[in-house]
């Protein structure tokens, strides 16, 4: 075995990863249709409405909402579910704070339930044991674009009457058992960012069947205003996450994309999975029978008592070989509720509310442990970055430097 690049050796991956552009000519016009229009508020303008209708129709829903971000469209599905503050939402522990914003700023307690170590989603069983008589709703992040076992958490919520969103930030056309994710859940959300598989630089969008939520989602989403009726006298709280015009056209142009977007990741990631599955001692993304994975991120998992180096030296080691990689996979290499906001209950200035608050009866925190198989993921799993322009020579080349590092280190052992 040739020497690790870190030491001298030669490198893997000595040509450059496939690359393209992600807007062009079809964004271009329909940004001029709009500049055309000289109207960039949605309500008056026409991008943003037939961005929602295409997207329900594509995901066979009855209404879209657009917003402002990701972060956004679930502190909207939140919203829609009028719970009162101090209630219990049981979420994953791996995620973003997008997801978590909403649930504070509602003053409601975030909960967090562990996840399955090879999938890295929330588990039924795991949110089982998190359900109190405080809880009011469960929050179900499809990670890194890989769907979680919905029929026993959509069962979950039926035994004990607790509404579900969907997170599918992560997770456009993701497949579930012939269904999306995104349409199952009472209410459910998808982000624009600039990193997801489609993009207008920020933006997200919000999906429901029901229509009295579509109803308190268009208020929720503008100040609670009721532009449909004409009528401005709020009678809750709300912030305003408008979709402007422009990036309305930009999601348009984006959506025609997406079908190919998710199918090429889904083949190369596949085809990263064959590869890794041969190497003794790494674990890559394991998809459950009947699910689409989108591939978002990449992760596997290196096996540290056969392997013998730390994650960040293997890290390291896969970098000089030429494979941009990330230890500790990502929201800054831990569980959500080891974030300061969480240990310190700060999520206001010099309060602990809403976490503990003799007004709202709450009295939580939250220590290590809370979580063991989303700690340990943390511990042992790099993400490996990975784009619909990428060619099969890159993917294959990326299992080589893998097996390469591997190796090396499990000779070492």
């Amino acid at each position: 075995m040739s020497s690790l690049a870190l030491y001298g050796g030669p490198r893997t991956k000595t040509t450059p990863f496939g690359s393209g552009k992600r807007f062009g000519e079809e964004e271009k016009k329909q940004l001029m249709q709009v500049i055309d229009e000289d109207m960039l508020f949605y309500f008056f303008g026409k991008k943003v409405f037939e961005l929602q209708e295409t997207f329900a129709r594509l995901y066979g829903m009855n209404y879209c909402i657009a917003c402002s971000s990701g972060t956004a469209a679930v502190h909207i599905a939140i919203g829609t579910l009028e719970l009162t503050p101090g209630t219990e939402v049981i979420t994953s522990a791996i995620t973003d704070m997008g997801t978590l914003t909403g649930i504070l700023y509602q003053n409601l307690i975030p909960v967090f339930a562990d996840i399955d170590p090879l999938t890295y989603n929330l588990t039924a069983e795991s949110i089982e044991q998190r359900i109190t008589p405080r809880t009011g709703a469960i929050v179900v992040v499809h990670h890194a674009g890989l769907a979680a076992d919905m029929d026993k958490i959509m069962a979950l919520g039926e035994k004990y009457h607790l509404p579900i969103i969907e997170d599918c930030a992560q997770a456009y056309l993701c497949g579930y058992q012939g269904r999306w994710v995104g349409t199952m859940g009472a209410i459910n959300a998808f982000s624009l960012n600039h990193f997801k598989h489609i993009t207008c630089g920020s933006g997200g969008m919000v999906l429901t069947n029901d229509e009295k939520k579509r109803k308190i989602a268009s208020l929720f989403v503008d100040k609670c205003y009721d532009r449909e009726a004409g009528k401005r006298n709020p009678y809750f709280l709300a912030p305003n996450y408008q979709m402007t015009e422009l990036q309305g056209a930009v999601a348009l142009a984006q959506l025609k994309k997406l079908e190919w977007i998710v199918e090429r990741r889904n083949r190369l990631g596949t085809q990263l999975t064959e590869y890794l599955q041969q190497i003794p001692g790494i674990t890559p993304p394991s998809v459950p029978a009947g699910c689409r994975h989108s591939y978002f991120l990449f992760m596997f998992r290196v096996d540290l008592s056969r392997i013998r180096v730390s994650l960040v030296d293997f890290s390291k080691a896969l970098a000089a070989e030429g494979i941009p990689n990330a230890p500790h996979m990502i929201t800054g290499g831990m569980c959500e509720y080891q974030y300061d906001i969480f240990r310190n209950l700060s999520a206001f200035p010099n309060s602990r509310h809403p976490f503990v608050s003799s007004d709202l009866g709450t009295n939580i925190s939250y220590q290590e442990g809370l979580c063991p198989q989303a700690e340990k993921a943390f511990l042992e799993t790099i993400n490996l970055q990975i784009n619909e322009f990428y060619t099969e020579k890159d993917i294959r080349e990326m299992a080589d430097a893998v097996e390469k590092v591997a190796g090396f280190y499990r000779s070492e052992g």
